[in-house]
């Protein structure tokens, strides 16, 4: 029949299409958010500031939409990685949870909701590291709330000042 396959084989796979968690998400677009600076400071230090969540989650600005977030629990391997946390909400009281799909030391850190995924990438420089940042909403429907309502690009600028900031200034 018409438009139907007629092999046992399955469709080919969608090139933008990722799997979390061994799961398969929506359709991806390439029109992810990249965000880099550079932090006066080893790469080791700057990953281990950042493989704590609640240093990620501090350095985002909640305020700027009217509250506060904090982590809420932390799940860990026997070997104290961070395979998932909670953040909640002060003033709704909800919790997000967030899940750690990659952790390679000194390279990567990738954590994903149902709504975004941010990547977190470290490359040593001349001077210290060059931290980025690249998130995705893997929904047409959130990357379209994120253009009208939360505009999170100009947000991640100040987190990412926030981190070189706290880093710089650890001993």
């Amino acid at each position: 029949m018409r438009g139907e396959s007629t092999s046992d084989e399955p469709p080919p796979r969608d090139p933008l299409r990722i799997a979390l968690n061994g799961r398969e998400a929506d359709t991806v677009t390439t029109d992810k958010h990249i965000h880099s600076i550079h932090i006066d400071a080893p790469v080791e230090k700057v990953f281990t500031y950042l493989a704590d969540p609640a240093n990620f989650v501090a350095a985002a600005p909640w305020e700027s939409r009217g509250t506060h977030a904090t982590v809420a629990a932390v799940h860990r391997t026997p070997d104290g990685v961070v395979t998932s946390y909670e953040t909640q909400f002060g003033e709704t009281g909800k919790h997000y949870l967030m899940t750690r799909d990659e952790y390679v030391v000194n390279e990567r850190i990738v954590d994903h909701t149902p709504w975004v995924v941010f990547t977190i990438t470290f490359e040593p420089d001349d001077t210290g590291t060059t931290l980025s940042l690249t998130w995705d909403a893997p929904s047409a429907f959130m990357r379209a709330l994120d253009a009208v309502i939360y505009h999170s690009d100009k947000k991640v600028d100040a987190s990412m000042a926030t981190i070189k900031r706290a880093v710089e200034a650890l001993p």
